[in-house]
């Protein structure tokens, strides 16, 4: 048996929500691995900055201002990395976003919203890329999904509820487009992102407790202590993006430190 290594020389790839946080760590490792990028965010500054990282390590990259919850921007997406790189071999929906509310406060606009960018979004954008995709020998899609798409907390129902979304439809795409398309998930737990740093400040508001137990207590159900960083999540991200998860697809893979194993 011979092996490569996890190497993603020329492979093409778009990933959305890479303006920071863990977008921006697999964007990066992608790029570390030799993949050009494709690199997507509502953000645009953002994600004109990361792709200026990705070029500083000598890949091909670009950059789109994109909301991953309209259709026209992720037909966009689909075309300019058409344009730019010739094809998609790996598309990475990982945009996301978080929110905490009682379920008696949760108003529709919000749930609408979560949806709206959690689960339609990584369905415009699979959509949007098939096309292209699928005139390929082979391709494969990851999508950012959560450990709370596989079990509830409270505050964020309707973000589990949409994780969970995402995790289903993982599995019919992967079933639905085999064996051409290999389809994935990842599963993250908590992690030292912004969006974390947000929900320890909303939770804290909620709950009338200090910041610092609030962030004990994610601590305290994590069998090995830390918080996730972006680096943990990308390197699960590379070895699905290449030919050593070959044999793969369907899965929600947990990145929990322990917290999620099922």
């Amino acid at each position: 048996m011979t092996t490569k290594g996890m190497n993603l020389t020329d492979k093409k790839a778009i990933i959305t929500g890479a303006g920071r946080g863990i977008g921006r760590g697999i964007a990066l490792a992608l790029a570390e691995h030799g993949a050009d990028v494709l690199v997507c965010d509502i953000m645009g500054e953002n994600a004109e900055k990361v792709a200026a990282e990705i070029k500083a390590l000598g890949r091909k990259s670009a950059w789109l201002k994109i909301d991953v919850a309209n259709e026209e921007d992720n037909q966009k997406m689909a075309d300019t990395a058409v344009d730019v790189f010739g094809r998609i071999d790996l598309l990475f929906n990982n945009a996301g976003i978080v929110s905490m509310s009682r379920i008696q406060d949760l108003t529709v606009k919000e749930w609408d919203r979560m949806f709206d960018v959690n689960a339609k979004g990584v369905f415009l954008g699979t959509r949007a890329c098939l096309p292209q995709m699928l005139k390929q020998e082979s391709a494969k899609i990851i999508n950012t999904a959560s450990q709370a798409g596989k079990m509830a907390w409270p505050l964020i129902g309707h973000y589990c509820a949409s994780k969970a979304a995402v995790i289903l439809f993982t599995k019919a795409c992967a079933m639905e487009l085999a064996p051409k398309i290999l389809v994935n998930a990842l599963c993250p737990g908590t992690a030292d992102t912004d969006m974390v740093r947000s929900e320890l400040v909303w939770a804290s508001e909620i709950y009338g407790q200090s910041q610092e137990t609030v962030r004990k207590g994610y601590l305290d159900v994590i069998p090995l202590q830390r918080f996730a960083v972006p680096d943990d999540i990308a390197k699960v991200a590379v070895f699905l993006a290449s030919d050593y998860s070959n044999f793969m697809t369907g899965q929600a893979i947990n990145i929990s430190g322990g917290q999620t194993m099922f």
